[in-house]
């Protein structure tokens, strides 16, 4: 399989992790069945085993950056060591987000592209 570029990775991980924390279900398939829902996250992990390694200690192997390695490493050798935080970070359960961020997540946020007539700027 070929590597997968670290932003591709990091925006399926994060998209799955939160989705994981707030669905018990899919946590527990996920549990007993994490190559078929990583594959519907959009990271195919092929016919590489995948393990699921509760992180622990915060080590250079759990950051998700290191993910990224892991995964690609994973790919080749035939086994891939995932780390699954099962909760959210201490302090982070309900995280309100500001109106804002919402509104740059979704596209909201004012710019300006200066490249089409249709602008004001």
């Amino acid at each position: 399989m070929a590597e997968v570029a670290m932003g591709k990775f990091l925006s399926a991980y994060g998209s799955l992790i939160t989705t994981l924390w707030g669905d018990p279900a899919l946590k527990a398939r996920f549990k007993s069945d994490p190559a078929a829902v990583l594959k519907d996250f959009g990271l195919d992990p092929g016919s590489a085993k995948v393990n699921i390694v509760a992180p622990g200690a915060a080590s250079a192997d759990t950051t998700p950056e290191s993910q990224v390695r892991l995964w690609n490493e994973g790919l080749k050798s035939g086994s891939i060591d995932f780390y699954f935080p099962e909760e959210p970070p201490e302090g982070q359960e309900n995280m309100e987000i500001s109106e804002s961020a919402l509104e740059a997540v979704a596209g909201g946020g004012t710019y300006c592209c200066c490249c089409t007539p249709c602008c004001s700027c």
